[in-house]
This record gives structure tokens, sequence and C-alpha cells, in this order.
């Protein structure tokens, strides 16, 4: 594998790590339905507030349950399991759903499918954080296939100073950048995320390793030896 591959291989993991780490810290209250339903039941709740809550907890347990699948490496149960809560559910667990369903394509190699989920929840999530994570999810997967005029329609409006996904989306339009071949706006980029005390360590990291790999990159080549002696003009 060259450097260049492995950068980008790293470049892919660590986004999603950062991607669900973020999830995890707006969102994984959705785990705890469960307890808090029994505590607001025993409170009191009646009518349609214990069922509201009954249902919340419900699908609470219906998701960790098959989050679990996912964990023991059953993953067509865990998309079976998945799809139905989709269908059956609403508001933020259809959305985490989905997530979810998109991330098994992602993971089993069928990436038109994993897109077409990411962006239909772009599309229709009202939830602009999730909507936001699905458009950013979907255009990291189609960095390989998509034109740069793709890339920044799908990009458009993330890499704001108040988007939560900022950087991450800066450092997919370097890359785009860079695959298209236009090394000085993949420059431009990437000294911008490098010179940002607020982005995240581990990604002005891979900016430091891209910035020395297209130094390398731009570093003009000798001429090769003339066996004569003489220039080649000569």
């Amino acid at each position: 594998m060259s450097e260049q591959d492995s950068l980008f291989r790293e470049v892919d993991e660590d986004l999603r790590r950062e991607q669900i780490a973020a999830l995890w810290k707006k969102y994984g209250a959705y785990v705890l339905a469960g307890a808090v339903a029994i505590v607001l039941i025993v409170g009191g709740y009646s009518g349609y507030n214990w069922w509201s809550e009954r249902q919340a907890a419900e699908n609470g347990n219906a998701h960790f349950a098959a989050i679990e699948l996912v964990s023991e490496d059953k993953q067509a149960e865990a998309l079976n399991a998945f799809s139905r809560q989709a269908a059956e559910t609403g508001g933020g667990y259809q959305t985490l759903a989905k997530l979810e369903i998109a991330a098994i394509h992602a993971q089993e190699g069928r990436k038109d499918e994993a897109v077409a989920v990411y962006d239909d929840i772009a599309a229709n999530s009202s939830d602009k954080f999730l909507s936001d994570y699905a458009k950013l999810q979907g255009a990291a997967l189609s960095l390989d296939t998509a034109s740069k005029t793709e890339m920044e329609q799908r990009l458009a409006g993330l890499n704001s100073d108040t988007n939560p996904w900022r950087y991450s989306a800066q450092e997919l339009l370097a890359l785009t950048a860079y695959r298209s071949g236009n090394t000085a706006e993949s420059e431009k980029i990437y000294g911008e995320l490098l010179g940002d005390p607020s982005a995240p360590a581990e990604l002005r990291r891979r900016a430091e390793a891209m910035m020395a790999l297209l130094f390398k990159t731009d570093e003009p080549q000798s001429s090769a030896p003339n066996g004569s002696g003489n220039s080649p003009t000569q």
C-alpha cells in the first residue's frame, strides 16, 4: 500500500471515529430511554404520556438490541432489525435506524446503497445535525467516484463557520482538490486547517502529513544524467 493510499485510509477511519464520537455525545441519551420511561411511569404518568414513554422505551430497547447484533457481527439480522425500525417508527429513532442501515451497507461494500440512504436522510431529516452528518458521510463515500463539482455540491454549506462538521468538510474539499489535480487549492485548504487552533488535533496532524506529501509532489524532478557527459540539447 502506498503512502498516499495509507493516508487516505487513515483519514477515512479517523473521520468516522470523530463523527461517531460527536453523534454519541449528542444522541447517546437515546439508549437511556428505557430507564427514563420506567421512572416516568412510576412517577404517575398516565394516558397518552404513559403510552408515549412506553413506545420510547420499546423503541430504545429495539434499537439497542439491533446494535448488539452489529457487535456480534450478525449484519444481515441487524439490517433487518434496523429496516423494521425505520419503517415502523418516526423522528429520531427512524433517522438513527437509517444511519445504521447506511453504515452496514458501507461496511459491506455496497457504497451506492449507502449513499442513497445518506442522501435520503440529508433530504428528509428534520434534525439538521443528523442531516448534515448524513450529507458528510454521503460525500465521503463518493470521494473516489464523484467529480469535483459534485463533491462541492454535496459539501455545500457544511464548511461554514458555525457548522459542527466544518473541519471534516474542509478536509474532504482539500482531498477533492488534490484528486482533481488542483494542488494549489488543496494546499490552501490544508494551510487554513493547520492555521486554525480550533481544528481537531488529529485532523491537523493529517493536514500536516498531506502538506508534506503535496510539497514532495511539487518538488522539481532532476534531469536524468547523460551517459556521454553532454547536455541533452547538444
